[in-house]
This record gives C-alpha cells, sequence and structure tokens, in this order.
C-alpha cells in the first residue's frame, strides 16, 4: 500500500523567506482526501508545522473519501526539524531533538526525520545518527534538485549496517495536487499495518519531483487565498488574526501587490528563481558533507 507521510494544510502557519512573511499553504483537508483518493494513497499524514490541528480536522472526514488519516506534526527542534506521527497531543517547538522524540514516543508515535540534508529548511544533518529515530525521509519531492535526497539516500545507506531506518518517501505537498508525488511502500492495508512496518524497518519507496509548475501554483495559491482575504478585511473581520491586526493602508498596499503578482508574469518568474536558488544551495551542500 502507498503511504504519503508528509502533507501540509492551511493549519500549516505562516513562513519566512528573507523579509517576507507568507502561509506555509492555504489547502483544505477535503481538497488533500480527494487527490489522495484518485492517486490510490490509503494512508496519509497531515504534518503542520509544530501543530496537529490538521491532521486531527482531516482526519474527521476521513471515511466520506477511504482514505485512512494518521494525525502528525512537522515539529522544529533546537536543531532541525523532525516530523512526528500517530500523535494525539501538542509537542512545543524549540525543544532539544532528543526531547522532542522522547514527547512524540511518550504518546506512543513514531519519529521521522524530513529532508535531513535540506540546504533550505532547518535539517537535522548528520545528527540523525546519534538520535533514537524510527525513520528517514530518503525522498522528498518537494527537493526539485536532484541532489539532497541523493545524499540522505547514501548516506543511510552506508550506515545502516550500524544504524538502521526506515525508508521513508513523501511528497512534502503544500498544495492538494502535490500528494502522491513521493510516497512509502509497505505490505498491508492500513495505518496500523504502516506502524509495524516501520518500526520493522519494512518500508521503501517511490515517486518524482514535483514539477515546476506545481510549485509556481503554490506561490499563485498563497498570494490569490490572501489577496481574497484582504479585501474582505477591508469591510469585514476575517479568519486570520494577522490580516485583521493590519493596518488599513498596509492592507490596500497588500491588495495592490498581490494583484501586480497574480496579473504579471512574476509567479513564472519566481519560480525558475527559486529554482534555480534551490539547485544552487543543493551543490554548496555537497561540498559540506
Amino acid at each position: 500500500m502507498k503511504a504519503d507521510l508528509h502533507i501540509h494544510t492551511k493549519y500549516s502557519g505562516i513562513c519566512k523567506f528573507w523579509k517576507l512573511s507568507f502561509p506555509d499553504s492555504v489547502e483544505e483537508p477535503r481538497n488533500i482526501l480527494k487527490v489522495a483518493k484518485k492517486r490510490g494513497i490509503g494512508v496519509l499524514a497531515i504534518t503542520d508545522h509544530n501543530t496537529i490541528r490538521g491532521g486531527v480536522e482531516t482526519k474527521k472526514i476521513e471515511k466520506e473519501f477511504g482514505v485512512e488519516v494518521i494525525v502528525g506534526s512537522e515539529i522544529m527542534t533546537k536543531e532541525g526539524e523532525i516530523i512526528g506521527l500517530f500523535l494525539n497531543e501538542e509537542i512545543p517547538k524549540y525543544l532539544t531533538p532528543e526531547e522532542t522524540i522522547e514527547r512524540i514516543k511518550e504518546q506512543g508515535g513514531l519519529a521521522i526525520a524530513p529532508h535531513p540534508y535540506s540546504p533550505i529548511c532547518k535539517a537535522l544533518g548528520d545528527r540523525i545518527f546519534d538520535l533514537d529515530l524510527d525513520g528517514v525521509e530518503v525522498f522528498n519531492a518537494y527537493h526539485r534538485d536532484g541532489i539532497v535526497n541523493n545524499i540522505a539516500l547514501n548516506k543511510v545507506i552506508k550506515n545502516y549496517h550500524k544504524k538502521p531506518f526506515a525508508f521513508i518517501g513523501s511528497s512534502d505537498a503544500h498544495i492538494a495536487r502535490m500528494v502522491g508525488n513521493a510516497y512509502t511502500l509497505f505490505e498491508g492495508n492500513s495505518a496500523d499495518d504502516l506502524y509495524k512496518a516501520i518500526v520493522k524497518k519494512r518500508t521503501t519507496f517511490e515517486g518524482k519531483a514535483t514539477p515546476l509548475y506545481q510549485a509556481i501554483l503554490w506561490s499563485y495559491d498563497i498570494v490569490y487565498n490572501s489577496e481574497k482575504k484582504l479585501i474582505k478585511s477591508l469591510i469585514f473581520n476575517v479568519d486570520d488574526d494577522i490580516i485583521n491586526s493590519l493596518k488599513f493602508y498596509k492592507k490596500i498596499l497588500g491588495v495592490f501587490g498581490g494583484a501586480i503578482y497574480m496579473l504579471t508574469p512574476l509567479p513564472i518568474v519566481s519560480g525558475f528563481l527559486g529554482n534555480y536558488y534551490l539547485k544552487k544551495k543543493a551543490k554548496e551542500k555537497i561540498k559540506e558533507v
């Protein structure tokens, strides 16, 4: 069975890149489940940043789509991100990696290292070999460079005899159409079977890099949804405390800036520039490891 174990929803919070702040995802849980069902994903994990709310909300509607949902979170530690799977309580960010893993396992959960050699995300790097992790994400579809995934896979294979991990593949989806770009394969037909397979290190992975057009659509969706909220907030309060707190003139500037972004080739230009930047940083990462 296929399991996509790294997916974000509209509950994933705010990201920062340079001096820009923007939502990590604006995707509705229902849309994620629709695509998962269409692509034959039998189990998925919602792993929003530093919260299990997205997983809890998505699990409420899993039976409508026949896709089993694992409640998870991508938790920021002092040294890099760790994914907790099968969670039922929030885990605070900025603990040590050891403390974070302990909190995960106290709930009966599993600890996974996402994109361990990412040059653009907070990643654990070689610290994965010192920690009590259950699995390592050796293929992350969102990292399109073709380099950092190979670094992770080669290092995990090289050290497997002394520190075995379950091999994890994930989409790291930020919009619904990214779901299933990569996934973990396991024997069985349920989340319980997946749990056992990860513990026994009997998983493998398949997938392909996220197409560039999907990364471009992600940025467009972020701006489009923010634009709608900004326009509505000029008259009414919206379900976004950050937007509600903005001064009127800043909302006007935001609407104007969003319109320029959407009505010009900027999404395409920013997509290609972002792709170039990722590949450049990935090549630098080779020299570091």
